[in-house]
């Protein structure tokens, strides 16, 4: 038997919290054993030799011949650690092995490609590495004692995630992972974000698109009419078809609400009728909604410079709205060589994202004025590197003017509304700008185009609360002068939403909120869309060989109701975590901190640490569930 590393007896010890309840075993059929806990370890007996599938949450077995994995997450992958490092042979998908056998491979990575990440992966990664007995694919066949275990490619819920099915006790078991989470219902869409490369959508732009895929396993899985479903998490599935109808039904559904509405169709619109066939089939019945009226010819007093807007005053002052590119200077200092520009007098940054930040302090070299911003702007302007967010840029602004929400100010023959603005990211702003001579523009960032709401990439954190998200947006155009125009950045016409247009994205919203909400197992719909709900502050830092950093866990409480959070944080081997775990209770609506702080070993030489925490709430435990970065630096 192998001695146990520190961390894997913190494994072993983690969620300590989560089990205590659930410690008593369940007889699935006469061979079979579940395992309760945060996963759902599941034993099968055979003349004194035991499988183990997922793992033992319990900690009730000391050892094991095999242990099967589904997919490599390791919120889930915690649960057989232990087995494997006292000997039981590891067989783990063959296209997430790496994700298993080398974490820290990945880690080490991540530390620079967090930054301009456009692909969208969820990050919930391995961090100790597990031995790789046997990698599986498609088609591949385990044999262990009397019984044949069938290997499935189940791809959906991760990009490489295999299924079990083997027959035991005259009964046909199917081992799915997160493939389904109870009667019909998922952990979570944003895992789902991927690209589609064939219809040249990114992953940025690929709202839930694995969706495709998952839809597809839950067929193949249907097919093989299993008598007892076993996923990753959550209830056991005795009756296997209806609760795989229930979910592709209810999948189906969101995404036809999603299409309805989308901003996509506007860059995207040969591409969108196929995505829509190839969730939904043909037709599809998708109810698009109709266009924007759209103006080609906006105010002479803005200036499109690529994806920057620059206002013009009659004196020559301007006034910039973001900036991502070197081409966006070049272009001003040509104005102010032709004479058309005598100063830049201010910045206004709409949202984070690179595209919109990344050039502006070499902006303010050349041409030094405030920069503006809103409250919800102002942290991640300053420290991007504390957020894991995508499209972050590496240039913290750190001299910013922060104007309070729907403050106005004067600005030469204009006047100044500045709004936080939630809508294509939750750290976003709007600008309304209103001309003496009554023309007015409402610079919405990136969060609209003609064709809808630009929420395809749910890694943004678009929240669906009253008042909050794209409900607070469009609340806020609702109340816009009748003639304003609304300006996309990246798009070229200015356009215009009427007063029905308003009221169906409104209402589109208001059902999507209750598909999802039958669509997830969470008291509330927002846990399911919001990766970030408990998060790491700051996610990435830099520190030295014994020293000590500090962090917040900050837990966002998406729920009616005030919870209870208890956290229990993890850092890299031989570190000093204080306190060893907290208790927090969280008010409806509101985003909760506790203060951690994490002794680096002296020892520590990896260029990635990386801290993880557990958070049990509500009859939820989930493991190693959120995490942060420490750079090690001699």
């Amino acid at each position: 038997m192998r001695r146990l590393t520190p961390v894997l007896l913190a494994i072993l010890v983690a969620c300590s919290y989560a089990t205590a309840r659930e410690t008593a075993t369940v007889r699935l059929s006469p061979s079979v054993r579940l395992l309760p806990g945060p996963v759902n370890g599941v034993c099968i007996e055979r003349d004194g030799h035991i499988l183990v599938v997922y793992g033992d949450p319990s900690g009730t077995l000391q050892q094991a011949d095999v242990v099967l994995f589904t997919h490599g997450r390791r919120d889930v992958v915690w649960a057989g650690q232990i087995l494997v490092e006292r000997g039981a042979r590891a067989i783990v998908p063959a296209a997430e092995a790496a994700a298993f056998a080398e974490p820290q491979e990945f880690w080490n990575t991540f530390v620079r490609a967090r930054f301009h990440d456009y692909h969208q992966q969820t990050t919930k990664v391995p961090v100790v590495p597990l031995r790789v007995d046997r990698s599986v694919a498609d088609g591949d066949t385990i044999e262990w004692q009397d019984i044949s275990v069938r290997v499935m490619g189940t791809p959906g819920y991760t990009r490489g995630a295999v299924s079990y099915l083997l027959e035991v006790d005259g009964l046909k078991y199917a081992f799915v992972g997160d493939l389904i989470y109870g009667d019909g219902q998922l952990l979570d869409l944003y895992s789902l974000q991927d690209e589609v490369s064939d219809l040249r959508i990114g992953g940025y732009h690929g709202y839930a698109a694995r969706m495709i895929q998952l839809i597809a396993s839950l067929r193949a899985v249907a097919s093989e009419k299993p008598d007892i479903l076993v996923p990753a998490r959550g209830p056991v599935v005795r009756d296997a078809q209806a609760a795989i109808t229930h979910l592709i039904d209810r999948l189906q559904a969101v995404y036809r609400n999603y299409l309805a509405i989308s901003a996509g169709r506007y860059y995207f619109s040969r591409s969108y009728d196929a995505l829509a066939e190839r969730v939904l089939g043909t037709p599809h019945g998708v109810p698009w909604m109709r266009l924007a009226t759209i103006d080609e010819d906006p105010p002479g007093w803005m200036r499109c410079i690529g994806n920057s807007r620059l206002l013009l005053s009659q004196s020559g002052a301007g006034w910039l709205i973001d900036c991502g590119s070197q081409a966006i200077i070049d272009e001003i200092a040509k104005l102010r060589d032709a004479g058309l520009l005598t100063s830049l007098e201010g910045v206004f940054i709409t949202h984070y994202h690179d595209d919109h930040t990344e050039k502006v302090n070499a902006l303010l070299k050349t041409f030094p004025c405030p920069v503006f911003v809103t409250p919800l702007m102002a942290d991640v302007a300053r420290r991007p590197q504390a957020y894991r967010l995508p499209c972050l840029t590496t240039e913290s602004i750190t001299d910013v003017t922060v104007v309070l929400d729907q403050n106005t100010r004067r600005w030469r023959e204009f006047q100044l509304t500045f709004y936080d603005y939630p809508g294509q990211t939750l750290y976003h702003s709007a600008l309304l700008v209103e001309h003496d001579n009554g023309e007015r523009l409402f610079f919405l960032g990136d969060s609209f185009t003609p064709s809808g709401i630009d929420d395809y990439c749910l890694l943004n954190r678009n929240l669906m609360h009253e008042a909050e998200g794209y409900l607070r947006c469009l609340d806020i155009l609702a109340t816009l002068p009748d003639n304003c125009m609304l300006v996309n950045e990246h798009v070229s016409p200015v356009f215009q939403f009427d007063a029905p247009q308003l009221a169906l994205m409104r209402k589109t919203l208001a059902e999507r909120k209750a598909l999802l909400a039958e669509l997830f197992p969470w008291d509330e719909a927002n846990y399911g869309i919001d990766e970030q709900w408990a998060r790491i502050y700051p996610y990435g830092q830099t520190a030295r060989p014994g020293q000590t950093v500090e962090v917040e866990v900050r837990i966002r409480n998406h729920s009616g109701r005030s919870h209870e959070y208890t956290v229990t944080p993890h850092g890299p081997e031989g570190s000093r975590v204080e306190p060893p775990s907290a208790r927090l209770t969280v008010e409806p609506r509101t985003e909760g901190a506790i203060a951690m702080r994490i002794g680096v070993p002296a020892s520590a030489i990896s260029s990635a640490c990386v801290i993880t925490a557990d958070i049990a709430f509500d009859g939820w435990n989930l493991c190693h569930w959120c995490e942060a970065l420490i750079e090690i630096r001699p």
